[in-house]
This record gives structure tokens, sequence and C-alpha cells, in this order.
């Protein structure tokens, strides 16, 4: 009897919230249709292009529904919104925005971090000669990588430069 009875309370709630948005709903499955395909494509752990694409989806309506919301609240506002070519621009504009973030961060934060690590390579090469020069060849240990016969060393791999070794 207890699961009945907060059914009927949800749905007591639900309902007029519900009827008062039909407006903001209309409007926002209109412009919300790239952000569900993003989720949909989303095949990895965390839906970050369904993230990114829908912030960035929902920032281009946002000044749409701030008009709804303030200049009258009513099904005709909603459908003079989804009716204007530049709704749909702005709406499908801010999309594309997103899916163009999600594109090209992993490459951007991938040369980042290659740059950072070359450089810190760099670094710690200088500092291991400091370190020879001052306590002596003893404390000098060098690790190289087994080598097939007949490879040639061709400088640091690619997964610390971003493939940038070969460009340069």
């Amino acid at each position: 009897m207890q699961k009945r009875s907060n059914f009927l309370l949800y749905a007591f709630i639900a309902v007029p919230i519900g009827l008062m948005i039909v407006p903001t709903m209309v409007v926002l499955a209109v412009a919300l249709v790239p952000t569900g395909v993003a989720f949909l494509l989303e095949r990895k752990k965390g839906f970050y292009g369904g993230l990114t694409v829908g912030a960035m989806n929902l920032a281009g309506a946002a000044p749409f529904l701030a008009d709804l919301w303030f200049d009258g609240h009513t099904i005709q506002a909603a459908l003079d919104i989804i009716t204007n070519v530049f709704a749909w621009m702005a709406f499908y504009g801010a999309a594309m925005f997103g899916w163009a973030i999600y594109s090209t961060t992993p490459g951007v934060i991938g040369t980042f971090m290659a740059m950072t690590a070359g450089r810190r390579i760099a670094a710690m090469r200088d500092q291991q000669k400091d370190l020879v020069q001052k306590w002596g060849p003893d404390v000098e240990s060098v690790y190289e990588p087994e080598r097939k016969a007949g490879e040639v060393d061709t400088g640091p791999p690619d997964s610390l430069t971003g493939g940038m070794a070969r460009a340069m």
C-alpha cells in the first residue's frame, strides 16, 4: 500500500508541473536533438561527448528559453521560437561548436602532455649529468630498453612526443 500512495503523491505533484512546463518542453525537444544523438553515439564511459555537446547546445537554447519564460510562457510563443530560423541556427550551431570542442580536445591535450614529458625528460637528463659530474660515474645508471637485432635508435618513442619526433 505504501508504494501505491507514493505513486499517487508523485503523480499529484508531477502532472501539474508537467502541464505548466509544456511550452519549455516543446522548445527543448527541438533544441536538444543533437544532445540526444551525442548520448546515443557515445560508446565510452562518462558520456563526455554528450555532456560537452549538451552543455553547448543548452547554452545555444538559453536565450530563447529566457525569451519564452519572460515574454509569455505559452504554446504559441514556443511555436514562434521553433519556427524561427535563427533559433535553429543558434541551437545547432552551438551543438556543432560542442562537437568541435569534443573532437579537438584529446589531440590538444595529447600534444601538450607530449611536450611537457619531452621537456621533463630533457631536464632529468641534465640533472643526471650534473649528478654524474658531482658524484662520479659510479652513480650513473642508464636504462635502455632491449632492442631487437638490427634495430636503429630513432630517438624517444612516439608515445612521449606525440608523433612529433619524426616531424621535426
